[in-house]
């Protein structure tokens, strides 16, 4: 038998990363923006001959400016990274690994507890369960029971789609002044609502933004954490050199200043979700969660969600069965698409929970 080397004892069960990738013509499962965002509409040939690629990339000048400048806060606040789960992993890298804790409150991103345990550190998980309401009290009561090194928020929260009440975080972030509090707003955007506001107030927070949500560029990997400048050094000092290539930094400084577009896919975001949202309603076999984002849960009463998967992959959509996180037994969650695609949702969603007579 061949010998291998063997992983860290913490790792060794751990399966690589994966949305559930089926055929389907409607992809809903992943959080995406829907409508093509096409890299050839950002750069003119010109510009794209300026980007040398036989150079490092340089230090993101006009991309760090443009952002700071909608973030209202200063450049040298930012921290740019290779997607949102690079400057979160290296949050974990900085503040937790060996010997140090983490608290989260599930279910949420599940990206949190893989990228805590592979740093080296440690997960305490606080189940507030659904509906998802954390409250300033519970919140504060996890905080002193897990004596974490960093607390993690998600607002908008995934996969429940709501809010978590400021003064919830800020509470926990003011009672426990040397512990990191870790704000992940991916979905803040969908909300019109961030903490940005309160950072200089809060050394001990960052927060944490991506492209991959309301600027529709998933595929660029572009993240961003916004904390105090002094903390900020403490990230770029163990940051990989050049984590950015200079072709994501050009065509990024230009999706950063498009506010345009953004207002435009908010209000398309919400107009839909709430036919969406009406439509699943209507569905006296499942229980669904109010959402603020690009996605929404649901709970089905009868906790077939494989069935429910496979008969929704029968009419060419695909969703996420999220059943295995914690607290989600039974769930599964789709994401806004386009007005098209969320149409055939609506068809597909009357399919799948139409009388068992009329399925055969």
């Amino acid at each position: 038998m061949t010998k291998l080397p063997r992983p860290r004892e913490d790792l060794g069960g751990f399966q690589a990363y994966r949305t559930q990738q089926m055929k389907a013509d409607v992809r809903l499962q992943a959080n995406e923006w829907a409508e093509p965002n096409r890299a050839g509409q950002w750069l003119t040939p010109q510009e794209l001959n300026e980007v040398l690629l036989n150079r490092y990339p340089s230090g993101a000048t006009e991309l760090r400016e443009a952002l700071a400048e909608r973030y209202r806060v200063t450049p040298d606040q930012l921290v740019i990274g290779n997607g949102s789960n690079e400057v979160l992993l290296n949050t974990f890298l900085v503040f937790g690994g060996h010997g140090r804790r983490t608290l989260l409150f599930q279910p949420t991103y599940s990206m949190h507890e893989r990228l805590a345990i592979i740093a080296g550190g440690t997960v305490v998980n606080d189940l507030v369960g659904l509906p998802y309401d954390l409250t300033r009290d519970h919140a504060l009561a996890a905080a002193a029971k897990a004596d974490a090194h960093i607390v993690c928020f998600t607002t908008p929260n995934n996969p429940t789609g709501n809010e978590i009440d400021f003064d919830v975080i800020l509470a926990v972030a003011e009672r426990y002044p040397e512990t990191l509090v870790l704000v992940d707003e991916a979905y803040s955007d969908f909300a019109r609502t961030t903490l940005l506001p309160e950072l200089a107030a809060h050394p001990n927070m960052v927060i944490s933004k991506t492209f991959s949500k309301v600027r529709a560029s998933a595929g660029l990997r572009v993240g961003v954490l916004l904390t105090h400048p002094t903390v900020a050094e403490m990230f770029r000092a163990v940051q990989l050199p050049y984590n950015v290539s200079a072709l994501t930094h050009a065509v990024a400084a230009k999706i950063a200043k498009d506010d345009a577009s953004i207002a435009r896919r908010i209000e398309l975001c919400r107009t839909e979700r709430e036919r969406v949202y009406a439509a699943l309603r209507s569905v006296g076999a499942i229980e669904v969660y109010p959402s603020v984002t690009n996605f929404i849960l649901f709970k089905l009463k009868d906790g077939d969600t494989a069935g429910a998967h496979a008969r929704f992959l029968e009419q060419s959509v695909l969703i996420r069965d999220i059943s295995m996180w914690p607290g989600c037994k039974g769930c599964l969650r789709v994401s806004i698409g386009t007005p098209v695609e969320n149409g055939r949702f609506i068809v597909a969603l009357e399919k799948v929970f139409a009388a068992p007579a009329a399925r055969r």
